[in-house]
């Protein structure tokens, strides 16, 4: 399998070199795939573009880097990029499906929904920051599309 829609069941998406391991609620799946070829497949199929989506959301939060990535606004799938893309590994969180959070010997260990734990060096307190610019980004792009149609 070459193309994988990221729908309610994802829970995460990790580069691992050249690879691509997705995470869902009940099943993991490894692809031979650069993740951005995932994400960009998923960005045209829910009608934009990896870079659009970034361009957009950089704009809307005045911010440079690590950008919430809204892949399905009708689902709230949103993707939190934890760590540098040059990184070896890169992880990316699906924002609803973060469960609870704690700093463990220095590191933040992050539970998600379907107990699946996932280890970074990221502090609580900047997570915290990616989720609530995920909520405004979102807030936003809802409040544009009734205020056009009313």
């Amino acid at each position: 399998m070459k193309n994988y829609l990221i729908d309610n069941d994802t829970v995460a998406l990790l580069k691992k070199r050249d690879k691509t391991i997705i995470y869902t609620l009940d099943d993991l799946k490894i692809f031979n795939t650069n993740y951005k070829f995932i994400l960009e497949y998923n960005c045209n199929y829910y009608g934009s573009s990896l870079d659009g989506r970034k361009k957009s959301a950089k704009s809307i939060l005045n911010v440079k880097y690590r950008v919430p990535i809204i892949v399905d606004e009708s689902h709230n799938i949103i993707l939190l990029q934890l760590n540098s893309s040059r990184d070896k590994e890169c992880l990316f969180l699906v924002a609803n499906k973060i469960l609870d959070m704690e700093e463990e010997n220095n590191q933040l260990k992050i539970t998600c929904i379907n107990k699946q734990e996932f280890y970074v060096n990221l502090s609580k307190k900047s997570l915290e920051k990616m989720l609530l610019q995920s909520f405004k980004l979102n807030n936003t792009l809802k409040s544009r599309k009734i205020t056009n149609f009313v």
